[in-house]
């Protein structure tokens, strides 16, 4: 089927790049240039369908070149003042066509621009990529193009550092929980009448002054649970860690979100910027998971 369209039109089995030289300088006919568009077409499709060797890029030009070519050529036959120099129409149709193609205006017009040694026309054919680009976007010849770079698995851990690091804690203050604290000093006994009365994981713990001091989880007061003869003997202070790892309001959710990692930790005492041992409250790490999943959907309703 290639071999029937080249025999009628022996320009759609080259590259064709002559062609759109020779177009350039209006040396072709507007039959030939939508001879050789539409024949394009053609023998890309049975090539590349059937499994044969070859690419879309410069097929793509071509047709687009050649259709640019030939309607440049028609107005400038019928309204010369409008369009005085077709030749340039060759170039935006090889931007416009291959934008339309894949869906990545942006490089398209790089490329075209760099393949003419030319920027006369970058305005103009960015202007014909954003209409093809949003024209043909329910099309690609690449299916599995994502819609843009939020939706790439590629550049997931990308966005995930961008958005992160440019909010801090004190984006999320209203998602921040105060908590009560435990002191130092109360038998585990009393913390056990506590701990069945609240649902909190984490338990700070402060010193007479109020200033923290350590902190635990409900899972680091096993060993004391099933020994009830050291009850009374046991205070909160030999339980707690006096390794805490902390945040700030100003400290961006990057960080924050490694210092959940770097333990495993499910929240972070929050302190105040002033006093760094005076204790906000606490933040939970799907909170933060929750802010980035939001801020996500946020940029993929833009694009």
């Amino acid at each position: 089927m290639t071999g029937i369209v080249g025999f009628f039109l022996p320009e759609t089995l080259s590259f064709g790049y002559g062609l759109l030289q020779g177009a350039l300088f209006n040396n072709f006919g507007i039959l030939l240039l939508l001879g050789v568009a539409f024949g394009k077409i053609l023998t890309t499709s049975f090539s590349i369908s059937s499994g044969g060797s070859g690419g879309v890029y410069g097929p793509s030009v071509v047709i687009g070149g050649a259709l640019g070519g030939a309607i440049g050529n028609i107005f400038h036959t019928y309204t010369p003042q409008l369009v005085p120099a077709p030749g340039a129409m060759v170039i935006v149709g090889m931007a416009g066509f291959f934008t339309a193609v894949s869906n990545t205006p942006i490089s398209t017009i790089i490329f075209v621009s760099e393949m003419t040694d030319s920027y006369q026309l970058l305005l103009p054919s960015f202007l014909v990529c954003l209409l093809c680009y949003n024209f043909s976007q329910r099309w690609t010849i690449y299916k599995e193009q994502v819609q843009n770079r939020a939706s790439s698995p590629a550049h997931s851990g990308e966005f995930f550092v961008d958005i992160l690091q440019s909010h801090t804690v004190h984006d999320l203050k209203d998602q921040i929980q105060p908590v009560q604290t435990v002191t130092e000093s109360m038998k585990f006994s009393e913390f056990k009448d506590f701990f069945c009365q609240t649902n909190q994981q984490y338990f700070p713990v402060t010193d007479n002054r109020g200033q923290l001091t350590g902190i635990f989880s409900n899972t680091d007061f096993r060993s004391v649970l099933f020994s009830p003869e050291i009850e009374d003997l046991v205070v909160v202070k030999d339980i707690a860690t006096n390794e805490i790892i902390q945040t700030t309001l100003s400290e961006n959710l990057h960080v924050v979100m490694n210092k959940f990692t770097r333990k495993n930790l499910d929240s972070l005492p929050v302190m105040y910027e002033d006093d760094p041992n005076r204790l906000l409250g606490m933040l939970r790490r799907k909170e933060v998971i929750g802010f980035y999943n939001q801020k996500v959907e946020e940029i993929e309703k833009m694009k």
